[in-house]
């Protein structure tokens, strides 16, 4: 039911069932519009703006994008996404657009949207039109003052025309000396006498003279709704013929006209509906049945709209309705002279509708308009957390502000909602204020504290875990879980979901994902939405950290089912989003999956760098310099990772920062520059500095492969030493993901030293653990050292449909030699293939002096016999030689 009633507002009101056609209005709109950056429609209510716009929208050769303003449409954020929504009903597109993408997040940034607004309008091939209807309603000064901002900066093809009663609180002094507004005041909307004519003896039927004619479009100059009235009152057509005066100017806002001429002349069950639906601001048939008490809604209201009764259909089904403002004000008022001591009954009935349809707000409104303090706190409850998780904060504060004083000491529950808006806006001292106050007051009462007070210890317990005193938050939870209610879902799945980011932020794994298993055990909760993509996105890191790639999918891609949901637009922040998909391209990534992970990675960035969103961002330039360095891109790959230094140097993410370092080290690797490698190897290795890194293991296994590649006995063994610490940590702990790099490692290190069985034994051990999650970048990222290691379990028949997929996701890059090419004349010793490789690695023959502990000299006669074997000259000769023969890792 929501999104009908979403959609009345979006789309063009229906042509009424009898109207006048207004055909050189809507032909000189169509020649304006075009030409003019904003126009406006300014007249007092009953001159037929609406009416007007509608006809011309429905027939102009320009799309038309319309929203009709309501009162609860002054927020921005609201009032921007409405205008969102409107432009998709002509160019669906829109939405997946950066202004859609910033809209479609929780709380979004109102400064970024209103540029990607211009942005968008620039990608417009042709002339589009936004119309506003109601303009008047808004009263919020950022909206003004955002329409302004829009307005300076519109491009030619995009228009605004805005109907309201009033003239806009714009600069249109300054539009209008720079000839960019077009403007219909009330004179140019009033009937011309044929038009009046038309109106009353085509559409009315009344068969009046045109002197008659005449003498109405007089007495009320053309007003529209004046004409009406006349229409539908038979003493006044009396006095027409008596030669009396049938209404007059002072006529046209007076109350007791409408009262004696129109609403007394009606029938009593046709009265009584009108009057009881009054304060309702949209009307449908059930609706209508559920205020009035009484059935046949639906065809009251066809009949009331055939009866030209001042009813507005809101779409082509003829499923809601509106009443004419200026009758709805006058009905309202009348409802409460009449019948006062009904009003509050009839509020609570709507609000009761309006609740069982999942319209909170309007429920609110009605609630409190019936003085239902009961129905306000059953409201309130079960939409506090889903107006907090949704970022609707401003409109949960203006619910709050509109309660008496008196109910928040009568109904301590109340001062929950304010705890809660002050604990999301980080007003963490004041919530611990707000909820001693609360407390007080519950327990000043006998009935329901127990539960107000559950709910506080739930509260206090969401603090304590977000400023990680876990030994507190361990016994709030307990607490709160053994004394809320069974039917308190949303505390109950926020006291799961907040300790378990407690424990995972300990390292207390077990007891984190327990605690997420938890959240997912509460889908009926009204939150779960919001936390299941949480706890989803969380057990996906638990999976990963542990290894398992395929369940780690699975969550994120339940994660991603959520976030995608069309009912689930704008519940969650951008950046949430942008992380979601980059982190399931991450596993697309490690499955060699490459254009999904691009995929996801593109849509995933986009959300990122829209929100600003540091490690969101890091994340995604690291995985796209990795894509990147996979396609054999190096200088794309280099690209990605100068955007990524300046995040890590500034932003508080250690572990990220060794995830870039070791990104850095393998583009070194891939550039042939060793010597680099080494120096920040030989720098880690130094005073500590590997042990204080926060989840160390990233950086320990980037050292022990620069020490295998630099290949010498004291660097081979110094890695096999850091990798036996490694592997007996991983396993100790669980983390196959680590536990098989580590092991692939040790069997490049073991290969290098000459140790094929024990090279053999750690591959195969690598090899079943990964097979089973479909491993491949792994491998494939270790190079062609890996390859030939392969090639050897290949030869072995080590898991040969494993080993077969992850050699041909080698690609172009295997290159070994022939068997023509496999042996030299004479072969390297291994002394002289350590000085090829720290040659290739860019050394001078010092510095592969130091590192190998041999004299220059020395150096220098290895690189003799190493030219004379390869045939060559130089040392660059030698070196694209021995890559020509595969001699180089």
């Amino acid at each position: 039911m929501s999104l009908s009633l979403l959609v009345t507002k979006t789309r063009i009101p229906p042509r009424p069932r009898r109207t006048t056609p207004r055909a050189h209005l809507r032909d000189t709109l169509e020649r304006e519009v075009p030409y003019h950056k904003v126009t406006v429609v300014a007249a007092p209510a009953g001159y037929g703006k609406t009416t007007l716009l509608a006809d011309w929208a429905r027939s102009s050769h320009f799309p038309v994008a319309w929203l009709s303003v309501g009162e609860e449409d002054n927020d921005l954020q609201r009032f921007l996404r409405y205008l969102l929504a409107a432009w998709e009903e002509v160019q669906p597109g829109v939405r997946e657009s950066p202004l859609g993408l910033l809209l479609s997040a929780m709380s979004p940034d109102s400064e970024a949207a209103l540029p990607a607004f211009i942005n968008a309008g620039n990608e417009v091939p042709n002339h589009l039109v936004f119309v506003l209807d109601d303009y008047h309603l808004i009263e919020d000064p950022s909206i003004h003052e955002a329409l302004t901002f829009l307005l300076d900066h519109l491009p030619p093809v995009l228009h605004f025309v805005l109907a309201s009663r009033a003239e806009p609180p714009l600069p249109l002094a300054r539009y209008r000396a720079r000839q960019q507004l077009f403007e219909f005041r009330a004179d140019d909307l009033r009937f011309s006498q044929e038009e009046t004519d038309d109106f009353l003896n085509r559409l009315m039927g009344l068969s009046l003279s045109p002197d008659d004619v005449a003498l109405l479009h007089a007495e009320t100059e053309g007003w529209i709704a004046g004409l009406q009235l006349v229409a539908l009152t038979p003493r006044h057509r009396r006095d027409l013929v008596r030669g009396r005066p049938a209404v007059s100017g002072r006529h046209r806002f007076i109350a007791d006209y409408l009262a004696q001429d129109v609403l007394d002349q009606l029938p009593p069950d046709v009265r009584e509906f009108l009057l009881k639906t009054s304060l309702l601001e949209r009307l449908c048939g059930s609706l209508c049945e559920a205020v009035t008490g009484r059935e046949g809604s639906q065809e009251m209201l066809e009949l009331l709209e055939r009866e030209n009764l001042f009813l507005v259909p809101l779409d082509d089904r003829r499923e809601w309705y509106r009443y004419h403002w200026l009758f709805a004000d006058f009905l309202r008022e009348e409802l409460h002279r009449r019948h006062l001591d009904e009003v509050a009954h009839l509020h609570r009935a709507a609000a009761r509708w309006h609740l069982a349809h999942e319209l909170p707000e309007q429920a609110f409104h009605h609630a409190v308009e019936g003085n239902d303090v009961e129905l306000v706190v059953h409201i309130t409850e079960r939409y506090v957390l889903v107006k907090l998780f949704s970022g609707e904060i401003r409109l949960l504060k203006r619910w709050l502000e509109s309660l008496p004083e008196a109910w928040y000491t009568s109904h301590p529950v109340l001062g929950l909602a304010q705890a809660g808006v002050l604990f999301f806006t980080g007003q963490f001292d004041a919530c611990v204020h707000c909820l001693d106050e609360v407390e007080r007051r519950a327990l000043a009462k006998r009935a329901d504290r127990r539960d107000t007070l559950a709910r506080v210890t739930a509260i206090r317990c969401f603090i304590a875990c977000f400023h990680k005193s876990l030994v507190q938050a361990e016994a709030l939870a307990e607490q709160a879980l053994r004394e809320l209610p069974e039917e308190d879902l949303d505390h109950r799945v926020g006291v799961y979901a907040s300790l378990g980011d407690t424990y995972r932020q300990c390292g207390r794994w077990e007891e984190a994902k327990a605690c997420y298993l938890q959240v997912l055990d509460f889908p009926h909760a009204p939150t779960f939405r919001i936390y299941s993509v949480h706890a989803f996105g969380a057990l996906a890191d638990l999976e990963l950290r542990q290894g398992r790639l395929r369940d780690s999918a699975a969550y994120w891609s339940k994660a991603l089912a959520v976030i995608q949901e069309r009912e689930n637009w704008a519940a969650f922040p951008l950046p949430l989003i942008g992380w979601v998909f980059i982190r399931m391209g991450e596993i697309l990534y490690e499955w060699n999956d490459l254009g999904e992970a691009g995929s996801h990675l593109s849509r995933g960035l986009e959300r990122a760098e829209l929100g600003g969103d540091v490690r969101a961002l890091i994340a995604g330039y690291l995985l796209a310099g990795r894509v990147q360095l996979a396609e054999g891109d190096i200088a794309a790959a280099v690209d990605y990772l100068e955007r990524v230094r300046p995040l890590v140097e500034e932003a508080p993410f250690p572990d990220w920062t060794s995830r870039f370092e070791r990104f850095q080290l393998e583009l070194w690797l891939v550039q042939d520059r060793l010597r680099a490698a080494v120096h920040w190897s030989d720098g880690m290795l130094q005073g500590g500095t590997i042990e204080d890194r926060p989840e160390n293991e990233v950086a320990r296994l980037a050292v022990a492969r620069v020490l295998i590649v630099k290949g010498d006995a004291p660097s081979l063994e110094r890695a096999l030493v850091l990798l036996d610490r490694l592997l007996e940590a991983a396993e100790a702990e669980g983390r196959t993901g680590v536990l098989i790099e580590a092991l692939a490692l040790q069997a490049l290190g073991h290969w290098r030293r000459g140790d094929s069985a024990g090279s053999m034994t750690s591959l195969e051990r690598a090899l079943r653990l990964a097979e089973p999650e479909g491993y491949v970048r792994l491998f494939v990222d270790l190079g062609l050292p890996m390859a030939r290691l392969l090639q050897e379990a290949r030869s072995r028949a080590v898991l040969p449909d494993y080993v077969a997929t992850l050699l041909a996701a080698f690609g172009g890059r295997l290159s070994f030699p022939t068997p023509a090419q496999e042996t030299l004349p004479e072969p390297l010793t291994s002394r002289e293939q350590e000085v090829l490789e720290l040659m290739a690695a860019g050394l001078t023959n010092r510095e592969i002096g130091e590192a190998l502990v041999i004299s220059p000299e020395t150096v220098k006669k290895h690189t003799g016999n190493i030219y004379s074997k390869l045939a060559v000259r130089s040392r660059r000769e030698a070196v694209a030689r021995a890559r020509e023969l595969a001699l180089l890792g």
